[in-house]
């Protein structure tokens, strides 16, 4: 290589430190330079080995394949840890409980130091005790059941759980739409809404109890109605909610029975005096383009990922953030945009990396201790630090939909932890 060419490599790489170190702060830039530029050879094998646990093929298809997106796409920019090169190693578990056992089982023979994944809250249930048998350190990008973790010291989770998205939603109805007066509908037998509505009844008494100069003892949950899964009584429903008068109502419907439920809203003229909030499940197309219909109903819903429509916000965004979008692009297309499993696809991989960098090991013992112990890891999804029993401590990114598009709407000012269920680390 030239002289010239050597001086424009090292200016560059320069101003990638400097980049760094202004969006990301000193601690970003220590942990940058001492993953990626100091580079040290850690034993005699220059190869370490992340396992992707992922469907490729079943129900969960296009989840977990964006999921791999993530993982492959930061792999591409940090192939190495102290010089070690990252290989990756992928099975198929094919959406199926049957399937994923086989899958997890060829998965560790391979001698993974650390597992990625998967999809599908089932597929990470039947791995946990493979996992845990094996002592191999395993993230899964967005299953959320809190029996994933529970009792397994080496199973984490990128994404936050329901119980944390329902306080980060109560967050933002009582302190930021100021409601008094809200309604919740719930799921029977949905241990995924019985969670999120748990998360949020506990942070609405929380901050009830906190709130000088409201009356003390007086709940602002002024309707509470459970349902079953083939509810069909719309109309009924949306009569009992405007007697309550409720200006927020939480719904734990998907897009075919909350199309139902707004066309009521809007026979009795309510679609601009109540806010409807709802789960994560909001942020697909199916209910964006319902949404179409009912341009008038304003939702809020979590949504893991800090950006939408080629908007960050500006709380949560970090140096991560941005390369992640940038680097997206390039590697799959301008029009290709990214997703929220995608970027947690891609955080669990820099959480992998961070813990290996940390433990300054290939022994999956000594990652599984750095992996317990990252504290302040900026990834695209936001800043990472775990709790004891390997969930995330984050804040809960809202979204909103306007004109067919999902718009990042509110990032809470609390760090949510989950539910502590008794688990032992």
């Amino acid at each position: 290589m030239s002289n010239k060419k050597k001086l424009k490599a090292v200016s560059i790489m320069l101003l990638l430190i400097m980049i760094a170190s202004v969006l990301g702060g000193c601690t970003t830039f220590d942990n940058f330079k001492k993953t990626f530029v100091d580079k040290q050879v850690v034993g005699d094998d220059n190869t370490i080995t992340i396992g992707i646990y992922e469907p490729s093929s079943g129900e969960f298809k296009e989840q977990g394949e964006e999921e791999i997106r993530g993982i492959e796409l930061a792999n591409s920019i940090y192939s190495n840890v102290n010089g070690i090169k990252i290989k990756l190693v992928r099975v198929d578990n094919q959406s199926d409980v049957n399937s994923a056992k086989g899958a997890i089982q060829n998965l560790i023979k391979m001698k993974p130091a650390v597992i990625l994944g998967s999809a599908g809250e089932a597929n990470s249930m039947v791995a946990s005790p493979y996992i845990e048998s094996a002592k191999i350190p395993t993230i899964t990008p967005s299953a959320v059941n809190p029996l994933i973790t529970e009792n397994n010291k080496y199973y984490f989770r990128a994404s936050i759980t329901e119980s944390q998205r329902g306080a980060g939603l109560a967050e933002y109805v009582y302190s930021v739409l100021g409601s008094r007066k809200i309604a919740t509908i719930s799921m029977k037998n949905d241990s995924a809404n019985t969670a999120m509505q748990r998360g949020f009844n506990s942070k609405i008494s929380e901050l009830e109890q906190g709130t000088s100069g409201d009356s003390p003892g007086v709940s602002s949950i002024v309707y509470q109605k459970a349902v079953d899964v083939d509810f069909e009584s719309y109309g009924k429903l949306v009569k009992s909610i405007k007697k309550s008068d409720a200006d927020v109502v939480v719904v734990p419907f998907g897009a075919e029975n909350s199309d139902k439920l707004f066309s009521e809203i809007e026979k009795e003229n309510l679609e601009k005096k109540i806010t409807f909030v709802g789960s994560s499940n909001w942020n697909n197309e199916d209910f964006i383009l319902m949404m179409k219909s009912h341009p008038k109903i304003k939702v809020v819903f979590p949504s893991d990922s800090v950006f939408s429509g080629g908007k960050t916000t500006t709380k949560s965004v970090t140096a991560e953030t941005q390369r992640f979008i940038i680097e997206y692009a390039k590697k799959y297309g301008n029009d290709s945009e990214p997703t929220s499993n995608a970027a947690l696809g891609y955080d669990s991989y820099l959480l992998a990396i961070n813990a290996i960098n940390r433990a300054n090991s290939k022994k999956p013992e000594d990652i599984r201790k750095a992996l317990s112990e990252l504290s302040n890891v900026r990834g695209a999804t936001g800043v990472f630090t775990f709790d004891e029993y390997g969930n995330p401590i984050k804040s809960v990114n809202l979204s909103t939909i306007k004109s067919g598009k999902v718009i990042s709407l509110y990032v809470t000012n609390d760090k949510t932890t989950a539910e502590n269920m008794g688990k032992i680390k």
